[in-house]
């Protein structure tokens, strides 16, 4: 496993691979194939550390898997910086800031004769939609797996009610609380985050560090910037993009997801009988990366090693 901080539309942005690193190109002989993930928010790569090891696993030797954070979540070294204008920082930042961010990283790091795999969970559902918006960046595209998509009416959800409605309210406090947080010994705020999350999340050691990197004030605003902005533009669902495309989307469905309910599952059966569209039997949650991710990486790399061999 490799990882960096990559400018990417002039954002540092965090990338972890497993496999070839994204700035050395492919084998010359071997699979043209490349995998990309494009997480939920937060977009923090580390939290997909095991999905993507889990999913590497299945794959050929050769085939890289990459993971890219969201632009601003996760803070950069001191020796990079974010734009230091106000109105870059918006821009880069909003939805709309993200989407050009996914964009300009599969302009200037994926080769022009790839034949890209795209895994978006969540929200990184929604960002690849958008790509597929790009004719050209299409032919390239040779599935793309849908994990628990937040595709639809966000705000219409029981989780999108309840981010609208309280989290949004209490935001300025948790930022504050998140700011004493960073006061404490480095120590002592691992110790606090790994009980928090076995006796009232239910995540083990492998989710301590991406815990920390997103308890950090300026994260967390970026976190619900981007939250906050998905309730308002994330409505109708892309009925175009989907037809056109159905021949390369696979989508998976939660049975219980507070996020995407199992009545936007039956709407897009209904309206679209072709799509391979899929609902869990396995109880896997939408947070999937905190408990299930060793399960769900080995199913959607066993579904991606088929279309490669």
């Amino acid at each position: 496993m490799q990882q960096a901080m990559l400018r990417c539309n002039g954002i540092p942005t965090h990338i972890i691979t497993e496999g070839r690193w994204v700035e050395e190109g492919l084998l010359p002989d071997g699979h043209r194939d490349i995998i990309l993930v494009i997480p939920g928010n937060p977009g923090i790569p580390a939290f997909y550390t095991g999905f993507i090891k889990a999913l590497k696993s299945c794959l050929p030797t050769e085939t890289p898997v990459w993971v890219m954070g969201h632009a601003g979540h996760v803070l950069p070294p001191k020796t990079l910086s974010f734009p230091s204008e106000q109105d870059s920082m918006d821009r880069a930042f909003s939805l709309q800031g993200q989407v050009e961010h996914k964009v300009a990283f599969v302009k200037e790091y994926i080769p022009k004769d790839a034949r890209v795999h795209l895994v978006g969970h969540s929200i990184g559902a929604w960002f690849i939609l958008q790509l597929l918006g790009d004719e050209e960046f299409v032919k390239k595209v040779v599935k793309c797996y849908l994990l628990f998509p937040t595709i639809e009416n966000m705000a219409e959800t029981k989780s999108g009610i309840f981010f609208s409605n309280i989290l949004l309210r209490i935001a300025p406090l948790l930022y504050f609380l998140a700011w004493i947080f960073t006061f404490f010994p480095k120590i002592l705020r691992e110790f606090l985050v790994r009980v928090f999350g076995i006796l009232f999340v239910g995540f083990g050691s492998q989710s301590v560090q991406p815990m920390l990197q997103l308890i950090e004030p300026e994260v967390l605003k970026r976190v619900f910037l981007m939250g906050k902005e998905e309730m308002h533009q994330v409505r109708e669902l892309d009925h175009r993009i989907i037809s056109k495309y159905s021949d390369k989307l696979w989508l998976y469905y939660g049975a219980t997801d507070g996020w995407v309910p199992v009545r936007y599952y039956d709407r897009l059966k209904a309206r679209h009988p072709e799509v391979e569209a899929h609902l869990c039997k396995r109880g896997f949650r939408h947070a999937f990366v905190l408990s299930n991710e060793k399960d769900v990486g080995k199913m959607v790399g066993d579904l991606i090693n088929e279309s490669i061999n």
